[in-house]
């Protein structure tokens, strides 16, 4: 396949009689961050192990670039592949400086040519500075910046990223993340990255392959996974979710709230619906979908999180959560129109396998 960096193909993993991974299919393009995701225990980091060459398959193989380097049979050492690895606690060594940790896989190159390497990329990661302090003399986003480094400086074909973030506080996450991708895209890198932050996926990944009991749930772009979800795990898994139960009648969709939407499959079938908090807009307008009473609201900074109940809104018999930006002041039991954009609703079969519309 043209430009295709990695190819992961039919892998099978086991470990004694469970079954770890059951026939893994994805591949990477140059210059492509693909992000592995999913719940602890998925095996997303079983599938970065296979790729470096930690572990071997008990099925089907993995290519990269045009060479084999897994099948059950044969598997190419790490160090001859080609890649290089980002640990999720960077894995620096303590008695080396900042320089010795980025040169340390370059000893196959001529001194000159390896100290041109290093004083390259300190100069990309803005530690040139640095270059003679340990690592207990940096803090965790230096350290994060050396790691990486560390791991670009054998020009490697592909880039491994376990849990890369994760060990940083929530302001530095953020501003290492944005640091990194930067840095990824500007040199046209192939990188796969574990996470089991939705949000962290979104932020980095070309495409994502969401995992789950060590298969394939889903594999695209952010955009077309948060919007066109296939299951109802796929739907939860990237937060907060409305999940309606619903009956078909006469061709649409009835809840608590009224009816939501078409749906041409047979009368009577239960489905289960699912509304993003932002799909839901209180509005004023003279054909609301639906008029609810604020139940309870909750302001976090930017929106007001605002739970609607149908019924008697003192004993709800159901609620809608909603991401409220407006500039009216919503009071408690108020009844408010409501209007849902329609291509944010996902409806499932009942089983939450297969979507309906």
């Amino acid at each position: 396949m043209p430009n295709s960096m990695l190819n992961v193909e039919n892998i099978y993993l086991r470990f004694g009689k469970k079954i770890i991974l059951e026939n893994v299919n994805f591949d990477a393009f140059k210059g492509e961050i693909i992000c592995l995701l999913g719940p602890s225990g998925c095996g997303k980091t079983s599938t970065l192990r296979l790729i470096a060459g930690l572990d071997a398959p008990d099925g089907g193989r993995i290519l990269i670039g045009d060479k084999v380097v897994s099948t059950t049979t044969k598997t190419t050492p790490p160090h001859n592949r080609g890649v290089g690895f980002l640990f999720q606690d960077f894995a620096l060594f303590p008695h080396l400086t900042v320089e010795e940790n980025i040169g340390y896989g370059l000893n196959r190159l001529k001194r000159r040519d390896a100290n041109l390497r290093v004083s390259e990329l300190l100069t990309q990661i803005q530690m040139s500075k640095h270059s003679k302090k340990y690592p207990h003399m940096l803090s965790g986003g230096e350290q994060q910046r050396v790691a990486l480094a560390r791991a670009r400086a054998p020009w490697p074909s592909l880039l491994l990223l376990d849990e890369p973030f994760s060990g940083l506080d929530t302001a530095l996450r953020k501003q290492i993340r944005e640091e990194t991708l930067e840095m990824l895209k500007s040199r046209d890198d192939t990188a796969i990255m574990v996470t089991h932050d939705p949000e962290e996926a979104m932020a980095m990944a070309d495409r994502i392959v969401l995992m789950r009991d060590g298969r394939i749930v889903q594999i695209g772009s952010p955009k077309d996974i948060y919007h066109r979800p296939k299951t109802t795990f796929a739907a939860k898994f990237f937060g907060d979710i409305n999940q309606i139960n619903g009956k078909i009648e006469k061709g649409k969709v009835k809840t608590d709230f009224g009816y939501i939407s078409d749906l041409n499959i047979s009368n009577g079938s239960e489905v289960e619906v699912f509304i993003r908090p932002d799909a839901i807009n209180i509005v004023e307008t003279k054909d609301p979908h639906f008029s609810l009473y604020v139940y309870s609201l909750r302001d976090t900074g930017s929106t007001s999180v605002v739970k609607l109940s149908a019924g008697d809104w003192k004993n709800p018999h159901s609620h809608l959560l909603a991401h409220y930006r407006g500039s009216k002041e919503l009071q408690k039991g108020a009844l408010v129109k409501v209007q849902i954009k329609k291509e944010k609703i996902f409806i499932f079969s009942k089983e939450g396998n297969k979507i309906l519309n």
